[in-house]
Parts: structure tokens; C-alpha cells; sequence
């Protein structure tokens, strides 16, 4: 069954069909956006979009525990601000992410983001605490 999936996937991303930069995926709750590759401030945008139109749930797991994460203060200051525009119901957001570079940036990016009784974000380096806290 894993080989089947894992063979669609590559079909998909061979016809365009799906990113290579990123999957998203929705299980038991929970909007999960794996990076595969090192994210853009413009790539972030286009998955807050795609979110927004077609993952309007209130629990998402951003997972960048893969990948080296380097925004500048700016481009960390301009995604919060993207995120806060788009997404407007109230939501939990959980960041997966074991580089200590990654880790301390996604703390800055959840001052940001942080909004009084609509946005709150919280940082993990452990998958399960993440999953845990957003169906808490």
C-alpha cells in the first residue's frame, strides 16, 4: 500500500499535479504542510494561500523538521503578517522543527503571528507534543 502512494506521488510531481517543494495533507483534524525543500518567503505565501482555499480547519502543523529554515527578521515579520490577513477564524498553529536556527526563528515568527483570541502558535521540537497540543 506504501509503495502505491508513494508511486502516486511521484507520478503527480511528474505531471505537475503536486509541488515538489512541499505536501499538504489533512488526517484527523489537522493540516499538516511538510517543507522538502528550504522555503521562500514567496513559497510560504503560496502555501498559506492553497491553505486558505482548500484547508479551512482551525489546526495546523507546519513541519520543517527536514529542511534548513534561514528567513531574515523582515521576511518572518511580512509572513506573520500574510497569515494574519488571510487566515481569520480562530486557529492553532503548531511548528515542528529541530534545527536550533529554525526552532528560534519560529519562536520570533509566533511573537508575531500571535493573535489575542483568534491566532495561537506554538513551537515543538518533538512531532507528537505538537499533535498532542493542537488537539488539546
Amino acid at each position: 500500500m506504501l509503495t502505491l502512494l508513494i508511486n502516486t506521488i511521484k507520478l503527480l510531481r511528474i505531471n505537475k499535479l503536486m509541488p515538489n517543494d512541499y505536501i499538504i495533507s489533512h488526517e484527523n483534524g489537522i493540516t499538516k504542510v511538510k517543507f522538502l525543500v528550504q522555503p521562500s518567503l514567496d513559497l510560504a505565501k503560496q502555501i498559506i494561500d492553497e491553505i486558505v482555499d482548500k484547508y479551512p480547519y482551525d489546526k495546523r502543523l507546519w513541519d520543517i523538521s527536514n529542511v534548513k529554515f534561514d528567513f531574515t527578521l523582515t521576511e518572518i515579520q511580512t509572513i506573520a503578517e500574510y497569515g494574519k490577513l488571510k487566515f481569520i477564524s480562530p486557529s492553532k498553529i503548531a511548528i515542528f522543527a529541530v534545527d536550533d536556527l529554525a526552532f528560534g526563528e519560529m519562536r520570533q515568527f509566533g511573537v508575531y503571528r500571535e493573535e489575542e483570541g483568534k491566532t495561537l502558535p506554538q513551537v515543538f521540537r518533538n512531532e507528537q507534543d505538537a499533535i498532542d497540543w493542537l488537539n488539546s
